[in-house]
């Protein structure tokens, strides 16, 4: 089976991205039919997006992850190997180049182990690698379509599946602390902007009053009503020269607060009370209370 695909994809170092693949998509660690995804290190980044898409599918994909430290963990790698029911090699030129891909692979092919290789590129793709005629090859790069093939290749059974995965997406995670990294770098530009554009507090105003008091309530209204409404202050009373009165006020005196007073009109009831006053104002007097 051949199926021809032509998109790339970018690779990225295997040490870092193994770390990430653990993450998302774990290596099969039980004992239940399973396929070992056979790729090189320096591929894990390439291969992501397909072994996420079988991950979630349910299958039970197993990998080594990172180089074996000693020889105990190498054994224990070939004995996991020898285990899978179906090899499936992701062939690049990384790949072909990688001495432990080659060694893993013929050892499965020993062992009449099925592979299925996935070749992305148009390389020579079987005599470098020591494949036999009976290998299934798929040609793509395209995750999507690699999956699509593989489920209907010779060698793949539903054996390998369990139920459906979820598998995390990064991209969201990302774009989410993207976004919420944006929200609060523009909540604090606007914060310090307006408070960089903030008036500073303004003093109460006090409001204007009177600055000319009397002790009469009724000579104040007397007083404001001959200015025509107003505030009653050193300025303004000096216009007043005559002043007609309801009644005297108690203390006469003051009148001197108006300096320009000279005539003043009260009445009839008044005029013993206003004596007192002759020297200082023409007094006239009119009938009756006002």
């Amino acid at each position: 089976m051949v199926l021809k695909y032509t998109v790339s994809e970018t690779s990225e170092t295997g040490s870092e991205t193994m770390t990430r693949n653990e993450k998302l998509c774990p290596p099969y660690a039980g004992d239940l039919p399973f396929l070992y995804l056979c790729c090189s290190e320096s591929d894990t980044g390439r291969v992501l997006p397909l072994l996420k898409r079988l991950y979630a599918r349910g299958c039970r994909v197993w990998y080594p992850t990172g180089a074996a430290q000693n020889l105990a963990e190498r054994e224990r790698r070939n004995a996991r190997m020898h285990e899978a029911k179906l090899v499936v090699l992701y062939q690049t030129k990384r790949a072909r180049l990688d001495r432990d891909v080659k060694s893993a692979l013929l050892v499965c092919q020993a062992n009449g182990i099925p592979i299925v290789s996935i070749d992305t590129d148009d390389a020579e793709s079987s005599l470098s690698m020591g494949l036999n005629p009976q290998t299934v090859h798929i040609t793509s790069d395209r995750p999507k379509a690699i999956e699509a093939a593989l489920l209907r290749s010779e060698g793949f059974s539903q054996e390998l599946l369990d139920e459906p995965k979820k598998v995390r997406d990064t991209r969201l995670l990302k774009i989410a602390a993207a976004l919420l990294f944006v929200t609060l770098a523009l909540t604090g530009a606007v914060f310090l902007f307006r408070r960089a554009h903030q008036q500073p507090p303004q003093p109460p105003v006090e409001e204007p009053t009177d600055t000319v008091v009397f002790a009469d309530s009724k000579l104040t209204e007397t007083v404001r009503d001959a200015l025509g409404g107003g505030l009653l202050t050193e300025e303004s009373v000096q216009s007043i020269t005559e002043l007609r009165l309801s009644a005297l006020p108690a203390d006469t005196d003051a009148l001197l607060l108006l300096p320009n007073l000279t005539r003043i009109e009260i009445p009839q009831s008044d005029a013993e009370r206003a004596l007192a006053l002759l020297d200082r104002y023409t007094v006239v007097l009119y009938g009756g209370d006002a």
